[in-house]
Parts: C-alpha cells; structure tokens; sequence
C-alpha cells in the first residue's frame, strides 16, 4: 500500500513502540501483586487458555502478547493460530496459552484492553474501507497519549491509510499558523523554502480562500467543515485548476457523512472518528 502523498504508513510495530505502556499497564494492575489470584492458587499449577473472538472483525495487537508475557518471567508460552489482519467470525480462536495459572489470571485483563482495543480500531477502518472503496479513508492524530504508533498501525491493519505520524512528519498549515504568517502565500512559500522535502497540507474553511490555496501550490488542500454545496464547487475546481494538488475533507465525519463524499473519485477523508470512537472487539481468554 502507497502513502498516496501522505506519510510512510505503519505497517508493523516493534517492541520500542509499546513496551512503556506494558510496563505502565503492569504497574498499574499490580502494584502489590493480585489478592484474588495470589490467595487461592499454588505457583506450580498450570493450565491452558484460549484466546477467542466472540464478534466478528479484524485481528490486530498480537505482537504485545510477547512483550508482556515477558513480564510474567517467561512462565507463559503464547502459540498464535491466526495473525493481525485476520478477519475474525465468532468463535474464532486466536491463539494459545500455556503455562503457570496464576500468571495467566494476573496478565488476562492488561493482554485483552491491548487486543480488544486495538482489534476495535482495524475492526472500524475495516467497515469503512470496504463501504466506500473509491475514497481514501485516513486517521488523524485524536490518539491516547503513548498510542500513537499502535493506533496507525491498527488503522492500517484495518485497510486505512496514515495521515502524519507526528507534527515532525509533514507541514500542515490551519488557521492560526495563516493568522500569523500573514497571508496563505506567505505561509506556504516560508516552509517550501525551509523545508524542500517535506510535503505541505494546507487547510481552509472558506470557499474564498480557495483561490489563493490554489496559487499557493500546496501538496494537499483540506477543505475543513465545507457544506455540501461549496465542497462540490471546491472539489471541481481543484481537478479542473490543480489536478496534481490532493484533496482533502475533513470536520466531524461519521460513517454516515461519507455517503456524499464517496460521489467524487479518490478524494482524502480524514477521520478522528476511526480512532477516538471506538467499541472494543468482543475478544475473550478462556481457561480450559
């Protein structure tokens, strides 16, 4: 999959990108060991888990489970049946658990907030790729603090596309920064000129800024909060104007708002709503 002018998509993670929020959820879940689970099981007992879909959906967040069984001194080995991207029905089992019982029990909650989580933001890019396959769905930076990355790469697991990373990855101009600047030209011809590499996103909210943006050559314009009316005229004078400038909408876009936008072939849409309204996946760990 091509970043289509955006960012270099997140197409795995590695342990540097989650291992402070395993140590933070471990701390957080024992900081002086489980009452329960400590009082009533010996060390030495061992049993078998089942990972196991109870909804439909995309797999995503497998590759924490190393890290943090880590955390129980290695008394846990994980087999995994299916791997991240995989379409679960109910009743699919993900994978496998062996080991000390009690270690299973303690890391049960903090492995399945990290899947049923993660599994829930592929699981609603996944809805919204496969409704509306002529646009380019993409996320947008309304992440948890310290998620960022997994929260991408479960976007892309999901079939949707990265916007920026980070503020480092990509200029992106908005109102304020043009306040400033002091003119939408002068804006964009002070970052091509400090930063030739980078690509520039302009972002307007008016239809009278568009003639300007226009003759500013950006690499991308956002049309933030258009109507309906001014995003048709927008739109057709952009291909008609600036064909090789991307476009893109955004500004509060549910589900049911794309039905207008997927009118208009390959155009951006950014949504906040992939990753900050989020229902977990029903994901559950059995204990055979």
């Amino acid at each position: 999959m091509t970043h289509r002018g955006y960012t270099e998509p997140v197409v795995s993670v590695e342990p540097d990108d989650f291992s402070s929020l395993v140590d933070l959820a471990w701390e957080e879940d024992l900081p002086s060991g489980d009452i329960t689970t400590d009082s009533l099981f010996r060390n030495s007992e061992k049993t078998k888990a089942i990972l196991l879909a109870k909804d439909a959906g995309i797999l995503c967040g497998t590759d924490v489970i190393a890290c943090l069984l880590k955390k129980t001194n290695h008394t846990i080995q994980y087999s995994p049946f299916l791997k991240d991207g995989a379409r679960l029905g109910k009743g699919s089992k993900i994978g496998e658990l062996y080991g000390n019982l009690s270690s299973i029990l303690k890391t049960e909650r903090i492995l399945l907030n990290f899947i049923q989580y993660l599994s829930g933001i592929a699981t609603n890019a996944d809805l919204v790729v496969n409704k509306y396959p002529n646009l380019v769905i993409l996320d947008t930076r309304k992440t948890l603090p310290g998620y960022r990355k997994l929260a991408k790469y479960a976007v892309h697991t999901g079939g949707g596309w990265n916007h920026r990373i980070n503020l480092s990855d990509m200029a992106m101009l908005k109102d304020n920064h043009i306040a400033k600047a002091g003119s939408i030209e002068t804006a964009v011809s002070l970052i091509r000129n400090q930063r030739p590499n980078h690509r520039i996103e302009l972002e307007i909210d008016h239809l009278t800024q568009l003639n300007e943006a226009i003759k500013a050559m950006p690499d991308i314009i956002l049309l933030d909060n258009f109507s309906d009316e001014d995003t048709k005229t927008a739109i057709s004078l952009l291909k008609k104007e600036a064909p090789q400038i991307l476009i893109e909408c955004s500004g509060g876009i549910t589900p049911e708002k794309l039905e207008f936008l997927s009118s208009f072939e390959g155009i951006g849409v950014s949504m906040g709503y992939l990753t900050h309204t989020v229902r977990f996946l029903d994901i559950s760990l059995e204990i055979e």
